[in-house]
């Protein structure tokens, strides 16, 4: 055997949010389609992000022979500085006349968005992620007067990444830092919403 000394890498931050609404109707038989904007913010003060498993272990011959894990969401928490009134209403459903909505006890379903964020690491390299499906949770809110020292308080939002209908992927991530990842940017990858492994070679032909 030898020996190989790597270099580790480790996280430095969080960089831009960035959003864009699913259109239309999802269904099983095709990749979503999204809107052509995509929302870029630079608010994220910080970002907690769990996953929601389910574990299938099966004993046999007093031996543990099988052990399964299933992520079957992501839950993304993120305090945020702030966010833009036309994003905000987009998330939440929210449709305004003259500027007034009405929130109601009735059943509703909050709109399908993708969310993307980008985590610079030390040696230079990222890591960009898309989450293709995802609903906001009802937020707390809390205002607070104001006094002689000036602050901006953050507001938690957390959003639900759900597996897609057509393909069942939570997340696509790209490492520019991998070899394979050679000719691939940060940037292009941001450009649209990447949601399966056959827009690769669609949209980095060259790579």
């Amino acid at each position: 055997m030898t020996f190989e000394r790597k270099e580790i890498q480790y996280s430095v931050g969080v960089e831009d949010l960035y959003i864009c609404m699913m259109s239309g109707s999802e269904t099983a038989d095709a990749i979503p389609t999204y809107d052509e904007i995509i929302y870029q913010q630079t608010n994220i003060s910080d970002v907690t992000i769990s996953t929601t498993t389910t574990n299938f272990v099966k004993w046999a011959s007093n031996k543990k022979i099988i052990n399964i894990t299933k992520n079957t969401a992501f839950s993304l928490a993120f305090n945020l500085a702030g966010l833009d009134r036309e994003v905000r209403d987009k998330i939440f459903g929210k449709t305004r006349t003259k500027g007034i909505s009405f929130d109601t006890a009735n059943p509703f379903e909050y709109p399908k968005f993708a969310v993307g964020c980008i985590f610079p690491l030390s040696d230079g390299s990222k890591l960009a992620r898309w989450y293709p499906r995802c609903v906001m949770t009802p937020v707390e809110e809390k205002y607070t007067s104001g006094t002689d020292e000036m602050t901006v308080n953050d507001v938690t939002y957390t959003i639900t990444a759900d597996p897609l209908l057509y393909n069942n992927n939570t997340m696509a991530e790209l490492d520019s830092g991998a070899a394979s990842a050679a000719g691939i940017k940060v940037d292009d990858f941001m450009k649209q919403v990447i949601c399966d492994e056959s827009q690769i070679a669609t949209l980095f032909p060259g790579a």
